[in-house]
């Protein structure tokens, strides 16, 4: 969801410029500034350029879509709990009750939990395409929208002979 459908870097750049090195830096202060922000910057969390293309294009396709995204660790307890809110109320006023209903919300550690030999990931987190891939699923690592449907198209050719 984050960095493919939604713009979470942006999210963060409109509370205060330079959040990002503060995530690789001071991860308490960037933490404490996206907590204080609220639900709201979950709920409020813009698309990124070209994520309303690659939806719809994966929308149509013959493949079962379920969104899959990354939480704050639950150390951060009220992080954990506004992304849960945030990212639930996101979907359900951007794609639907269905998709907000069937959304797995977990640990960035646990996607490769839901991972499978017909199960495709796109993420923008090259670790975990590689945590994908290590166990048995198909990763698409998204850079941008054009390269992501190109990636898949080449893998519905190769992977999915109907």
């Amino acid at each position: 969801m984050d960095g493919v459908l939604t713009d979470f870097n942006g999210a963060c750049e409109q509370i205060e410029s330079n959040m990002m090195t503060w995530y690789r830096c001071d991860k308490d202060r960037f933490w404490k500034r996206v907590t204080d922000a609220g639900v709201a910057f979950w709920s409020d969390m813009p698309w990124m350029p070209g994520g309303k293309e690659l939806y719809a294009h994966l929308n149509t396709s013959n493949f079962h879509l379920s969104i899959l995204s990354a939480l704050p660790f639950p150390e951060r307890r009220e992080a954990l709990k506004n992304a849960k809110d945030g990212k639930i109320r996101w979907l359900r006023r951007e794609l639907g009750e269905a998709h907000a209903k069937e959304a797995i919300l977990c640990q960035r550690t646990e996607k490769a939990l839901h991972s499978g030999p017909t199960r495709v990931l796109i993420d923008d987190n090259f670790k975990n395409i590689n945590e994908w891939e290590d166990a048995g699923g198909i990763g698409v690592l998204h850079k941008n929208t054009d390269r992501t449907i190109r990636n898949l198209s080449r893998i519905i050719e190769n992977e999915y002979k109907f």
